[in-house]
C-alpha cells in the first residue's frame, strides 16, 4: 500500500493551534491602542465640522447658481408666480429710471389703463389669421397701432416725418407683409401685473407672451409650428397715458434688452 506523507505532524498541529490565539491577542491589542490614540489626538468634532463645511459649501453653490430677483423694486404681491423670470430681468435702463414701487406712489392711477394697452397691443399683433391680413392689411395695422393714421399723428404732435420717428409704424407694416408671405396663423396671451409697470423716460409694461403657432412657411424661424412658448417681454409708451391723445405704444421686444427702441 502506498502511503501518504503528513504536511504537519502533531506536535506542529500542536504548537500552531496554541500560537494563533495568542497572535490574535496581540494584534487585538495593538490596533485597540492605535484607535485610542487617533481618538486622544484628534477630537470627536472634526467629522462635524468637515460636515457643516460641505453644507456650509452646497448652501454657497445654491446662493450662486439662484437667479438674482429685482422683485424688491416692485409691490410684487404674488400675481403671475407661474413666470418668476418677469422679475429676474433688469427694468434700469438708464439714469431715468422710476421703479414700480416708487412711480406707483403717483402714478399707479393709470396703471390699469397701461396694462389693458399694452394687453390690446400684443394680443392683437400676435392673434394672426394671414388671411384676415391679406383682406384687410391696413385694418390690421391700424387696429394694432390703435391709432388710425400713424403719419398723420407724428406730423400733428411732433411737426416731422423723420423716418425715424415713424419708423415703428413701417415696422408693423412690414410685419403684416411677413405674416402674409409665410401664411402665419398663431394664438397669443398676454399676462401682466400692477407690479410690472416701471418708468423709464417712457412708461414700460413688462409682461408674459404665451403663443402657439399653428402654421408657418418660414424655415428660418427659432419658433417650433404646435409649440407652446413663454416670452418675457415689454411695451413702451408715452409717460401719460391717461391722456387718450398720447398714449401709443412706440415700441416693444423682448424683456431682456436694455434699450429704448427695440429690434423685435
Amino acid at each position: 500500500m502506498r502511503r501518504t506523507r503528513k504536511l504537519f505532524n502533531n506536535n506542529t498541529v500542536n504548537m500552531i493551534a496554541f500560537t494563533i490565539p495568542i497572535v490574535a491577542m496581540v494584534m487585538a491589542i495593538v490596533i485597540f491602542a492605535f484607535i485610542l490614540n487617533a481618538l486622544r489626538s484628534e477630537p470627536v468634532t472634526t467629522g462635524l465640522k468637515e460636515v457643516k463645511e460641505t453644507a456650509k459649501g452646497e448652501a454657497l453653490n445654491k446662493d450662486i447658481d439662484e437667479p438674482v430677483s429685482y422683485i424688491s423694486e416692485t409691490n410684487y404681491k404674488g400675481a403671475l408666480s407661474q413666470f418668476p423670470e418677469l422679475y429676474q430681468i433688469p427694468f434700469k435702463k438708464t439714469e431715468s429710471y422710476v421703479s414700480n414701487k416708487e412711480f406707483s406712489k403717483e402714478h399707479s392711477d393709470i396703471f390699469t389703463e397701461c396694462e389693458e394697452d399694452a394687453t390690446e397691443f400684443f394680443e392683437t399683433l400676435f392673434n394672426v389669421n394671414y388671411r384676415d391680413i391679406l383682406n384687410d392689411s391696413k385694418g390690421f395695422v391700424t387696429d394694432v397701432m390703435k391709432n388710425g393714421d400713424y403719419d398723420a399723428y407724428v406730423t400733428k404732435f411732433y411737426d416731422t416725418d423723420d423716418q425715424e420717428t415713424i419708423y415703428f409704424y413701417r415696422y408693423i407694416n412690414e410685419l403684416a407683409e411677413y405674416f402674409i408671405e409665410n401664411q402665419v396663423q398663431m394664438e397669443a396671451k398676454f399676462y401682466t401685473d400692477d407690479s410690472l409697470v416701471y418708468s423709464d423716460y417712457y412708461t414700460f409694461v413688462r409682461g408674459e407672451l404665451v403663443f402657439t403657432i399653428y402654421s408657418s412657411e418660414d424655415g428660418s424661424s427659432e419658433y417650433e409650428t404646435g409649440k407652446e412658448y413663454q416670452v418675457p417681454v415689454e411695451a413702451a409708451m408715452h409717460r401719460c397715458p391717461s391722456d387718450q391723445s398720447d398714449r401709443v405704444i412706440c415700441s416693444f421686444g423682448l424683456a431682456e434688452d436694455q434699450t429704448f427702441f427695440f429690434n423685435p
